[in-house]
């Protein structure tokens, strides 16, 4: 019986080694295809960060060509805006001469001492030379003239 005992311990030892041997085995196997594993991911977080990175430069690129046409636009326009034309308006009546401007500002003014508490938002002016006056419509409602 000690005999059995000694080959079933001396059994249980090599099974008990045999399975320690496996699960080394196992366990580097494991460990190699973590490894692999591992190494996937990082590539393809490289590739989506690539790929992240050309996004972004595309975008700037993007954003970069339609400030330019922008700017372009607006010097355009800016070019435009200068170059508009300067007119003046003479009335000449019975050796008389007055300026458009000039009436205008008589009429402003006129409209100021009729009405002082009122803001002057529209101002539509009748230059009647033959009576040397000018009639004004301020603001669709007020009413007045003034000698030129």
């Amino acid at each position: 019986m000690v005999t059995n005992a000694k080959v079933t311990v001396d059994d249980v030892k090599k099974s008990a080694a045999s399975a320690a041997t496996t699960v080394k085995t196992a366990a580097a196997s494991a460990s190699e295809a973590t490894k692999k594993a591992v190494a996937e991911v990082k590539k393809e977080a490289t590739a989506a960060k690539k790929t992240a990175t050309k996004a972004k430069a595309t975008a700037t690129k993007k954003a970069t060509a339609a400030k330019k046409t922008a700017t372009k636009t607006v010097k355009k326009a800016t070019a435009k805006a200068k170059k508009a034309v300067v007119t003046t308006a003479v009335v000449q009546y019975q050796d008389r001469e007055f300026t458009e401007a000039e009436c205008i500002k008589k009429a402003q003014a006129q409209f100021k001492k009729d009405y002082k508490k009122e803001t002057l938002e529209e101002l539509n002016i009748y230059i009647k030379p033959e009576e040397r006056k000018i009639y004004y419509v301020a603001n669709k409602d007020r009413v007045g003239s003034v000698d030129l």
